[in-house]
């Protein structure tokens, strides 16, 4: 929850956008595929997978910050 708060203000401040927080997201999947079953329990990788998901759903449903008009 405390990740997932953080990504969001990132987001919505444009410190990053949508495609970097979706990308580390989709990096942090693959090391939860990787070390399902072997440092950890499948069930608590596929929990950590799910959750990561809705995480990439909220995400992606963050409001960017809008670009100031040039003068």
């Amino acid at each position: 929850m405390l990740c997932e708060s953080l990504m969001l203000l990132l987001v919505e401040r444009g410190v990053i956008d949508k495609d970097q927080a979706a990308e580390a997201i989709d990096g942090v999947i693959e090391v939860k595929r990787e070390v399902a079953g072997k440092r950890e329990s499948v069930v608590v990788s596929m929990a950590s997978i799910a959750l990561l998901r809705a995480v990439a759903q909220s995400v992606a449903a963050a409001t960017e910050p809008v670009p100031l008009a040039a003068s």
